[in-house]
């Protein structure tokens, strides 16, 4: 147990201050450990992948060593044909010559000692990024230069997206997803807007070179990145928590079937 003593002022009339100490014995106790799992399959080859990792309690350090000795395999769904990992590193699990293809439903196991995790996913069918450019922008009194990518949205479908960027080969950390809802069968164009207090380091710059991923992926896959998304921006009205995730079985983090495609050009 540890012991915050919080020091207050408590205003307790108009004519009278008293200032007091009070201490507050706080249980902090320690959560219960949880495994952290990301899995992927696209429909492109070597990008079949699960990740595993831990919590740990607040005080420890952020090191998150990966997971070893776990069972790991994916199941068309469809065909009933399973597809077994294996382990390339500590926590690293692979299937390189393994890729999906759209319309198909997949099951990803885990196995770690008696627990076992499951979670499914269905991949979209491939639209094609029409277009992608940089355009010059007023933001917050400055010009910026933002990533735009445009493509057709077909009609009378729910379609979700996920959008990477890389700046000269590195990856932002600014989450980038999309829904149709209001722009369902038409020309898809979207701004890939950027946090207001990034470095200027980080910002697009002439010369860069900047590569646009665009991922189709389904709506469980969505609702896990916009929750993520909402607790990081303190959007919403809820207290943040972790983000709402499609494995069963007591596990954060996500399953993704999708399609992957990318541009890259070269920032005016």
């Amino acid at each position: 147990m540890r012991y915050l003593t919080i020091y207050c002022l408590i205003l307790l009339s108009a004519a009278l201050f008293t200032s007091c100490e009070k201490v507050i014995d706080v249980n902090l106790k320690g959560a219960e450990a949880k495994y952290m799992i990301e899995g992927i399959l696209t429909d492109s080859i070597g990008d079949c992948r699960v990740l595993i990792t831990q919590t740990k309690n607040f005080d420890k350090d952020n090191n998150f060593a990966g997971v070893s000795g776990a069972e790991v395999s994916i199941t068309d769904n469809g065909t009933g044909t399973v597809t077994t990992l294996a382990e390339t590193a500590p926590g690293v699990y692979e299937a390189a010559s393994f890729t999906g293809n759209y319309g198909k439903t997949y099951t990803m196991k885990v196995k770690i000692g008696e627990k076992i995790f499951t979670a499914n996913s269905t991949m979209p069918k491939q639209l094609t990024m029409d277009t992608v450019y940089v355009s010059d922008e007023n933001m917050f009194g400055e010009i910026w230069k933002l990533a735009n990518a445009e493509f057709q949205d077909p009609a009378g479908i729910d379609n979700y997206y996920r959008f990477i960027q890389h700046i000269n080969g590195v990856k932002t950390k600014q989450l980038f997803i999309r829904d149709d809802g209001l722009v369902d069968g038409k020309l898809f164009s979207t701004k890939l807007y950027m946090n207001p207090d990034i470095e200027d380091k980080d910002k697009i710059k002439s010369g860069d070179k900047v590569k646009i991923e665009m991922q189709c992926i389904d709506a469980d896959v969505y609702k896990y990145w916009f929750s993520l998304e909402q607790g990081a921006t303190g959007d919403g009205v809820a207290v943040p928590a972790n983000p709402v995730s499609n494995i069963q079985g007591g596990a954060l983090g996500y399953f993704s079937a999708h399609t992957t495609q990318w541009q890259e050009i070269t920032a005016p």
